[in-house]
């Protein structure tokens, strides 16, 4: 019996390996038996629910991660490690909340001087020798894996556990888990024996920004986005029974980013319920109102509710937002069946601009709202200039609205001509998705049980 150990320490990790191919495919070989390292006995216990009939998935309950003086030098020093745009302007907007002009030129400095390969070559060989760190000591040799499958090496938990698996010569494999994380995070603090991205894009992004051996990248297609192949939709007259929707009318999916990146989402909707009012929308629609699954949500009364359709996946396993939630094979059921029957797609820079391409549906993004305390932290402006972003912005497949007029006026365009802009769109998943088969998770699996032998 071989051995593989999986860390789930956010609930991106488990929407993309549980709740995708990669999981199913392993868990067929016989031979194979996954170690889950939890961080909670909550979430062992709510995964065993779903699991329980696995004989090979064993579970582990690691919360205890205590670091090291060196552990916690290597992991400031890490963002100071990579220079993108993303990170400039990450750097610019912790300005604008703080106001903390040394800090700013500091780092500003310090990062055009120490984001060289050199350095990053130096940092990853002390951090490996002088970090001094047993937290998984027992965990292996208790199981003695032959891989370690890690989709989060952003996080200095799992940097531990890589490092514990270099020092035993156990194989390795990083799974990079979004699009954004390789120019948007930190540096990769040590570098896996092998790397799994979704894309062309991003394994050059490993390779520029993170020093990666271009021989050691396996390029496999974003594993969430299989969901798009192999989903039965639920029948239209079905789905609308179920959210209390005229079948009849066109429907709008808008999908807030969330509290902790704007104040601008419940704006919208009062813009949305506006737009009714004074019947300067042409078509006859609904609007589903699709929050994060990871977002505390409000829902105020000063708006026409028979209008709007509220949605709230996932399960919070924390009361604030964060990394620890979960989404369900319902949840994501959901989401395939909101963005199928939906004739246009709003959001703020988010996934789901990608998730409405593959499946045919205009986008606008919206890109104004409010301004609390002259922060222009607190807007969403800034994420379009975002280097992960600005790749999908500049293929004209979605359109930036500025103010309420425009909003108005493209969303009428949207719903008369749903075809207008899909060759943008079409670029984008080329671009994105590497490729739509619907088997990105079972190339992930494979090549990770190819690894055991």
């Amino acid at each position: 019996m071989r051995t593989i150990i999986i860390p789930i320490f956010q609930g991106v990790e488990a929407l993309n390996i549980l709740r995708t191919d990669i999981f199913r495919e392993l868990s067929k070989q016989k031979d194979v038996r996954m170690v889950l390292i939890v961080p909670s006995v909550s979430k062992l216990n709510y995964y065993n629910q779903e699991f329980n009939e696995n004989k090979n998935l064993i579970y582990e309950v690691f919360d205890n991660y205590e670091m090291s003086f060196f552990d916690k030098i290597f992991s400031l020093f890490k963002v100071h490690l990579l220079r993108t745009e993303t990170m400039d302007i990450k750097r610019r907007l912790r300005f604008e909340q703080t106001g903390n002009i040394f800090r700013y030129y500091i780092g500003l400095f310090f990062n055009r001087i120490v984001a060289r390969r050199f350095f990053r070559k130096t940092a990853r060989s002390f951090d490996y020798y002088l970090v001094k760190n047993n937290d998984f000591k027992e965990i292996f040799d208790k199981y003695r894996p032959d891989v370690v499958f890690l989709a989060h090496l952003f996080g200095d938990i799992e940097i531990a556990m890589l490092r514990e698996a270099k020092k035993r010569n156990i194989k390795s494999v990083g799974f990079i888990n979004s699009w954004d994380k390789l120019t948007s995070r930190c540096v990769l603090r040590i570098l896996p024996d092998w790397l799994i991205v979704p894309n062309l894009i991003t394994k050059e992004e490993a390779i520029i920004y993170h020093d990666v051996n271009p021989e050691i990248i396996f390029v496999s297609g974003p594993p969430q986005f299989d969901l798009y192949k192999k989903v039965s939709f639920t029948p239209r007259e079905k789905f609308c029974k179920g959210l209390n929707i005229d079948p009849l009318k066109k429907i709008i999916l808008f999908c807030p980013i969330g509290k902790a990146f704007s104040d601008s989402d419940w704006n919208i909707i009062e813009i949305l319920n506006k737009f009714f009012e004074d019947g300067r929308l042409k078509s006859n629609v609904h609007v589903i109102v699709r929050f994060p699954p990871n977002d505390i949500v409000e829902i105020k009364d000063n708006i026409n509710k028979s209008r709007f359709s509220f949605v709230v996946p996932g399960v919070r396993f924390s009361s604030e937002r964060g990394v620890d939630w979960d989404m369900s094979l319902n949840d994501l059921q959901s989401l395939a069946d909101d963005l199928y029957h939906s004739s246009l797609v709003v959001c703020f820079p988010s996934t789901i601009s990608i998730d409405a391409s593959i499946l045919g549906k205009p986008v606008i993004n919206i890109n104004f709202g409010e301004i609390k305390s002259n922060y222009f932290y607190r807007t969403t402006k800034s994420f379009y200039k975002m280097s992960h972003y600005k790749n999908i912005l500049r293929y004209g497949g979605i359109r930036l609205v500025e103010n309420e007029h425009e909003f108005a006026e493209k969303i009428n365009d949207y719903l008369e001509n749903p075809q207008k802009d899909s060759i943008g769109r079409n670029k984008i998943i080329k671009e994105q998705v590497y490729e739509l088969d619907g088997n990105a998770g079972k190339r992930i699996a494979d090549f990770v049980y190819g690894l055991l032998d």
